[in-house]
């Protein structure tokens, strides 16, 4: 009894979805204005690099053209800050009216940061961290400061670095 209810079901649901697809092609076929458009995923991969497209990955509130950025600077960071070189990196973050801007300061304070407010409305911060360098550090750095402020719905405008 069971088998055959079941049977039933299927051949009832599988000639329900044969109508529909039947009505979908008619409706389709009966506009001609209709231009499908095939997006080609390798044309879009390429516009960046292998490696930024692999850091995209880690970091999902990060756009690739800001990760192809810092990520150019790579070499350049690496060159200027050799291993084991202290320095202080200073990011410049802002959060909108609608954000907990005062849970995300807490969350860096407590992750080794000196955050400050640098506007009356505090909706504004600095972050700064003193660390020594090792290769790739300096822009691991700002991809995780700036993937966290974006994943809390604030901006990520910049950083300096000096050397100390």
């Amino acid at each position: 009894m069971k088998k055959g209810l079941f049977l039933s079901l299927l051949v009832a649901g599988g000639a329900t979805a044969y109508y529909l697809l039947k009505q979908l092609e008619l409706k389709v076929s009966d506009n001609d204005d209709i231009t499908f458009v095939k997006i080609d995923d390798e044309e879009i991969e390429d516009e960046f690099s292998k490696d930024v497209n692999e850091i995209s990955g880690l970091y999902p509130y990060l756009s690739k053209k800001f990760i192809d950025k810092v990520y150019a600077q790579s070499d350049k960071l690496n060159e200027d800050y050799p291993n084991d070189t202290l320095v202080e990196i200073k990011h410049y973050v802002s959060f909108g009216i609608d954000s907990d801007v005062n849970s995300f300061k807490e969350l860096m304070d407590g992750n080794s940061y000196e955050s400050n407010f640098v506007d009356e409305e505090q909706k504004d911060l600095t972050l700064t961290k003193k660390f020594f360098t090792e290769k790739g550090k300096i822009i691991s750095e700002i991809f995780n400061v700036s993937n966290q402020v974006n994943a809390l719905g604030g901006i990520y405008t910049g950083y300096e670095i000096s050397e100390q």
